[in-house]
């Protein structure tokens, strides 16, 4: 009865998401022809719109297109240059819609390389978006209205602490915090009258991680569970293996791209990642920025955004490296192309004297709202200090103790803060990594983070 009720103010309140979900659940046999021909359409449609629309693209399209026309095909996509994070964060005026009849609402990217991407999108395209969320949930036996609980920080809808909003007891959904998880906190997860009803977790997996080993402790987990969802960050196999023993259910992996209308999650069978076509097109190209085909060839993940008019995004490059898994169908019947696990930002965690642990997504909580910030980097040097690195932009302002007394009052008062100004420091082939727990790697093996 929960769940029939939910399930009527879900659909009562954003019918238009329904409609969406629904709409996708009935393409999950589309043949190859079909996704291409759909995929093609609105390239057609959205190439033109940005020709008369978005004053970016007509300059930046100089010299490699005369007409909108000229762009047909997936593969006519290479005729076009590349869209940068740095022309978006440099073009963002000239990227939004003259357009008068679209309205839009600001979004944020998680900032998960340390510099959050602002832009614009329709109230359609961010239903879709849920759409997308939906799709892979109900792969791993989530059905609308049921009640599940989401682990981590903003880019999966939660703030610092567990406060539950209207939209939250709408949609059936609890949150946890991934930012401050604890031995107490999941105590008193374990005793609400909800906790065995959890039928989906969503969330970081890091964090959720983090989440098994307190329940381990407590000699618990959720009977109702169905399945585990990740996202956020790279999933290492380990994390999936040890949340897999814990909660006795399926982990699946996601891949998600706001901006970039990019969607993949894995299927029950946890063999690549079905990708969706319903907002955009992924290309993964070469080093000589020709797109790839083949299976098992890693390539930069380049993302066209074509279901949001109020800001497309026409070959974005991701930061990403993917590659295609597989074209045939697979044995849940879902014919859509798969991906292979996302080669992306691996998460750190920060460990705190009492035992709180901060895993990178839950830093971009805090970080992403700091007007000016251009990136930033968190390194663990001990037990009790943090080295904080940041590299200032345009607008910034903050002075070193106005920084400092932020991280207190948003993170914690357990570690000493150690500000530095200048660029975060890279690894030995260029990765940023946002959180560096160069104290933790130092510890003995017995060492187990609990």
């Amino acid at each position: 009865m929960n769940q029939l009720l939910h399930r009527f103010l879900i659909t009562a309140s954003v019918p238009q998401r329904i409609a969406l979900f629904r709409l996708m659940r009935s393409r999950i046999s589309w043949s190859p022809e079909q996704i291409r021909a759909f995929q093609e359409q609105h390239l057609r449609e959205i190439v033109a719109y940005c020709w008369r629309y978005i004053p970016f693209y007509r300059d930046h399209w100089r010299g490699a297109i005369d007409d909108p026309r000229a762009i047909q095909t997936i593969a006519d996509l290479q005729r076009l240059p590349i869209l940068t994070k740095d022309h978006v964060r440099e073009h963002l005026s000239t990227l939004v819609t003259t357009d008068p009849r679209v309205k839009s609402t600001e979004a944020r990217t998680g900032g998960s390389t340390g510099r959050p991407i602002i832009f614009r999108m329709t109230y359609r395209d961010e239903q879709l978006a849920w759409a997308h969320m939906y799709m892979g949930w109900s792969w791993a036996g989530y059905r609308i209205g049921d009640p599940f609980l989401i682990v981590g920080g903003e880019s999966v809808g939660i703030g610092l602490g567990d406060k539950r909003t209207l939209a939250d007891k709408v949609m059936n959904r609890w949150v946890t915090s991934g930012s401050n998880l604890s031995l107490e906190r999941t105590r008193a997860l374990t005793q609400t009258p909800h906790f065995h009803k959890i039928r989906l977790i969503y969330g970081y997996p890091n964090s959720i991680k983090e989440l098994c080993e307190y329940l381990e402790q407590l000699g618990t987990r959720p009977t109702a569970l169905q399945g585990v969802i990740c996202t956020a960050e790279v999933m290492l196999p380990e994390v999936r293996q040890r949340i897999q023993n814990v909660l006795k259910v399926k982990v699946l992996d996601q891949y998600g791209l706001n901006d970039g209308g990019l969607h993949a999650c894995e299927g029950p069978e946890q063999d690549g990642l079905h990708l969706s076509f319903h907002r955009g097109i992924l290309e993964i190209l070469d080093d000589d920025n020709r797109q790839i085909r083949a299976l098992k060839q890693t390539g930069r993940a380049v993302a066209t955004l074509f279901s949001n008019q109020a800001m497309p995004f026409i070959r974005y490059e991701t930061g990403d490296r993917v590659h295609w898994h597989s074209f045939d169908t697979a044995p849940s019947g879902v014919r859509w192309p798969r991906i292979g696990p996302v080669d992306g930002r691996t998460g750190d965690v920060l460990h705190f004297p009492s035992g709180r642990k901060v895993p990178m997504p839950g830093l971009t909580l805090v970080m992403r709202w700091i007007e000016g910030l251009s990136s930033y980097q968190f390194i663990q040097t001990d037990a009790n200090q943090v080295r904080v690195r940041l590299e200032r932009g345009t607008g910034f302002a903050m002075t070193e103790d106005q920084v400092r007394q932020f991280l207190q009052e948003k993170i914690g008062t357990e570690v000493s803060w150690l500000i530095e100004w200048g660029k975060p420091e890279l690894t030995q082939n260029g990765k940023l990594l946002i959180i560096r727990n160069d104290w933790l790697k130092r510890q003995p093996p017995p060492f187990s983070g609990r």
